[in-house]
């Protein structure tokens, strides 16, 4: 098969062969089909046409992120020989200034010499806590759950940033249908939703609504989303931003959501985002409640 538009796919419906199987993407509603076409000729010599439409969207995207994962754990491995290898003769080039800004005193320029060493000492600090970021992706800490309220961690996270919401004349809403208790590594989850929340922040400068909410799925499966009204998310951006180091912010790694990723993962979930530009952004996670020790 091949992916084509709904429009397309509905000229290719109408067409004279008698079989015919074809996957269509339905782009303004986001959506992969597997249609299967037949023609058949009755007893009255009528032509007749039956279709069998399969929706292959969440198929689709179990796929992306089985493959997207794979990335991830070869990226990691590939990351943690890099860090190593890039930390030692760093951290010795970081001494080697210190001693030489504290005991050399130049004949001349002695002001200069002084500012220059402080400045190959704040950047080799800069590359260490890039390589210490690399690290953390590459080597996530281990999953140490606990139990706690969904209730009472969503409004602690709401708190925390209350301030920086009525800076920014943000609302802020928490949809939460079920408030029952999680088993989760509360630290790594705390990482995932304030890098959540403080992209949506940092989407509406102005002023908008944040909404997050929570659904229960199944018995042992919740959906999360984070919702924004900001200015979206073009689809050449929506497809690289799990990406290793993408941003498009001016300051900071672009390691925060590959880190979100990485731990949703490592709960047993998955993140995927919606957008589209001038439509807000809405990150959606689908986790089980609880995760086992060490995982």
């Amino acid at each position: 098969g091949k992916i084509i538009s709904g429009q397309d796919c509905e000229t290719l419906l109408l067409s004279s062969t008698s079989m015919e199987q074809i996957e269509c993407k339905v782009q303004h509603h986001n959506k992969t089909l597997l249609v299967s076409k037949s023609k058949y000729v009755d007893e009255d010599d009528s032509v007749n046409t039956v279709l069998v439409i399969r929706d292959l969207t969440e198929q689709k995207k179990l796929e992306a992120q089985i493959q997207r994962k794979e990335r991830l754990t070869a990226m990691g491995e590939l990351a943690s020989g890099v860090a190593h290898e890039i930390r030692n003769p760093l951290n010795a080039i970081g001494t080697i200034v210190q001693q030489l800004d504290k005991d050399f005193e130049p004949t001349n320029n002695n002001d200069e010499y002084h500012q220059l060493a402080k400045i190959v000492i704040k950047e080799v600090r800069r590359i260490n806590e890039t390589v210490q970021d690399f690290l953390k992706f590459s080597r996530p800490d281990p999953i140490i759950p606990e139990v706690f309220s969904i209730d009472e961690f969503f409004n602690y996270l709401r708190q925390q940033y209350q301030f920086m919401l009525d800076e920014h004349k943000i609302q802020i809403s928490l949809l939460l249908e079920w408030k029952g208790e999680v088993s989760w590594d509360r630290r790594q989850m705390q990482q995932v939703f304030m890098n959540l929340i403080q992209n949506a922040i940092d989407a509406m400068p102005d002023t908008g609504k944040l909404n997050i909410a929570v659904e229960k799925l199944e018995e042992d499966e919740l959906e999360i989303s984070v919702a924004d009204t900001g200015a979206g998310i073009s689809e050449n951006i929506r497809s690289n931003i799990f990406n290793l180091y993408f941003t498009t912010k001016a300051k900071g790694t672009g390691i925060g959501l590959s880190i979100v990723q990485r731990i949703v993962y490592e709960h047993g979930g998955v993140i995927s985002v919606e957008s589209h530009d001038g439509e807000g952004t809405v990150f959606v996670i689908r986790m089980p409640r609880a995760v086992e020790n060490g995982k």
